[in-house]
């Protein structure tokens, strides 16, 4: 965590010395001008690689410090050629791209370690709360299995995605009481996970998309027995966490042929699970 603040705090000072000595108006007189399309590339670089890298590489897209510095050298080379051409000295224009590198250097650095503090922190929950949740994308060979042995013997599969509602009061849950709402929500969602993997059956799948969406696959079972796992599921929730879930199901091949078919047919019929109240017994 202290490498990530000490990232943070090097580009922050970096990018405020760089817009300040910009404005002095005798140091763009006398030692370098800079061009306006310079500091807009400055701004895109900021939101791409704080932003847009860190979802590329939480979805297991690889990339190197080296391939970011070889990209935006690429685009200054473009801009350069067909904006900036002579308008600047050479000078100017190498000085502009040491500085454009850096400064994608630098915010790579940043959302680098943000992503591995995110990975840190899904560790955490993951072995606070354990369970056998996979990721949807790494299990697709046991799906594919799974739907092809159904097809083949002609027996029911069906799937129930479970969607943890956000932004809800977690209640009495005083383990996490003391955390910021975003790592709770991650301990909720492992705590789903978790309740999930008690509730599912052996054969059953529980898989995890990196939204936090969760998706059980369950062979030899019939829509009309995911409402009751549904339902079983909900209730734990709301149980141990004092939260609400919503759920969606689908039939392998009633409703759908492929995989995907069947979760965007579930996710199109989420709906919040309704637990019936539970009276107080009567005073004898």
């Amino acid at each position: 965590m202290s490498e990530l603040k000490l990232s943070i705090i090097i580009l922050f000072v970096f990018v405020v010395a760089l817009l300040g000595i910009a404005n002095v108006e005798s140091f763009q007189e006398s030692i370098i001008d800079f061009s306006p399309i310079f500091f807009i590339l400055i701004a895109v670089i900021l939101f791409s690689e704080l932003i847009i890298v860190g979802r590329l590489i939480k979805a297991g897209v690889r990339l190197s410090q080296y391939a970011v510095i070889a990209f935006w050298l690429g685009v200054y080379g473009l801009i350069w050629y067909f904006y900036l051409g002579s308008d600047k000295p050479i000078e100017v224009n190498l000085i502009q791209l040491l500085l454009v590198l850096l400064t994608a250097v630098l915010a790579f650095d940043v959302g680098r370690r943000v992503d591995q503090t995110d990975i840190a922190l899904e560790s955490l929950a993951a072995s606070a709360y354990p369970n056998r949740a996979l990721d949807i994308q790494t299990a697709r060979e046991s799906i594919l299995a799974e739907l092809t042995r159904s097809r083949r013997y002609h027996h029911p599969l069906s799937i129930v995605s479970v969607r943890l509602e956000r932004n809800k009061s977690w209640g009495d849950w005083k383990d996490m009481k003391l955390l910021s709402s975003e790592m709770m929500e991650r301990f909720a969602i492992a705590k789903v996970s978790q309740i999930l993997s008690d509730h599912a059956r052996s054969t059953d799948m529980v898989l995890r998309d990196r939204d936090g969406q969760f998706v059980l696959l369950c062979p030899e079972t019939n829509h009309a027995s995911t409402s009751i796992l549904a339902t079983r599921i909900a209730d734990a929730v709301k149980r141990e966490l004092d939260a609400t879930i919503e759920c969606g199901s689908a039939s392998f091949p009633d409703e759908a042929l492929t995989f995907d078919d069947l979760i965007q047919t579930a996710n199109g019929r989420f709906t919040p699970i309704l637990l019936e109240k539970k009276e107080d017994n009567p005073k004898s």
